[in-house]
């Protein structure tokens, strides 16, 4: 990258961090982050850089429960203080009661550490809501599993559900991929989960920040979900392989939590170990 003269978004965040911090320029009166659990230690740099310290300097919006991206940090380090200044939501109004209720034991029991670098935890969060019950769905192949899928989209499509109103998601794209083949081998027409037209279909990360009338999560089961691949050595990391079982569970969280009106939930072989007992 460096022979090609690129850059990744971080290392622009870094650089434009110290341009600021040396000109001493405040380019907004204001700055506002949503997602904020997930930014680089870098970003924040940045952020801290783009407004002058005083009131309503900052408005940091987070949820430690979804957070994806092991990045990591105290804040306070990077000098912006919200312990103290900081209020927690507990209202949901995108998912169901029942939805949310379901999800939340996909979390765990580790606790979370809040952006003010206190525990937190969802023992009081609600929604006004109310609808079905999640469904989980086991297969012995993966091809049956897909058979049932198809079938969830032709019966919410009957019930006039809007196509782009339908989210599909798994673990790995090669799952991805196969469950948008299956579906266009009924003619339901598919597309990437950011853009239309048709069904939305893509990876776990790629839910993230979206929000549909009804999902189904595929191929949530032993070796896939949590991703083997992407969990250090529990003997050579133990506090790595923690940090990434949970980033795991909190990936299944917030792709269970996109749906609004109705979560199906799938799996072949053998149950993923953070799905909840029936």
């Amino acid at each position: 990258m460096a022979t090609a003269n690129q850059w990744t978004f971080t290392q622009v965040a870094a650089a434009a961090a110290e341009i600021l911090e040396r000109t001493g320029e405040r380019r907004y009166e204001h700055v506002v982050v949503d997602e904020a659990q997930d930014l680089h230690p870098a970003k924040w740099r940045l952020i801290r850089v783009l407004a002058a310290e005083g009131p309503d300097d900052l408005f940091v919006a987070g949820d430690p429960h979804q957070r994806i991206y092991d990045h990591r940090g105290s804040l306070a380090s990077l000098g912006i203080h919200v312990r103290g200044r900081s209020r927690k939501l507990t209202v949901s109004y995108r998912s169901t009661q029942e939805i949310l209720s379901w999800a939340v034991q996909v979390l765990g029991a580790a606790p979370a550490t809040g952006l003010d670098d206190l525990e937190d935890s969802l023992d009081t969060y609600s929604s006004p809501l109310h609808g079905r019950r999640p469904t989980v769905c086991g297969f012995s192949e993966r091809a049956a599993e897909l058979d049932a899928l198809a079938e969830q989209v032709r019966e919410w499509l009957g019930n006039e559900v809007e196509a782009g109103s339908i989210g599909i998601a798994a673990r790995t794209r090669k799952v991805a991929e196969a469950a948008a083949a299956r579906l266009k081998e009924d003619a339901i027409d598919c597309g990437a989960l950011a853009k239309g037209p048709g069904v939305r279909v893509g990876t776990m990360h790629a839910l993230k920040g979206l929000e549909f009338r009804c999902v189904a999560v595929v191929g949530v089961e032993h070796g896939i979900v949590p991703h083997e691949s992407r969990i250090a050595d529990s003997i050579e990391d133990p506090t790595g392989h923690a940090h990434g079982l949970q980033r795991e569970r909190n990936l299944l969280f917030v792709s269970c939590t996109r749906a609004r009106d109705t979560l199906s939930v799938s799996y072949s072989g053998a149950p993923s170990p953070f799905l909840p007992a029936q």
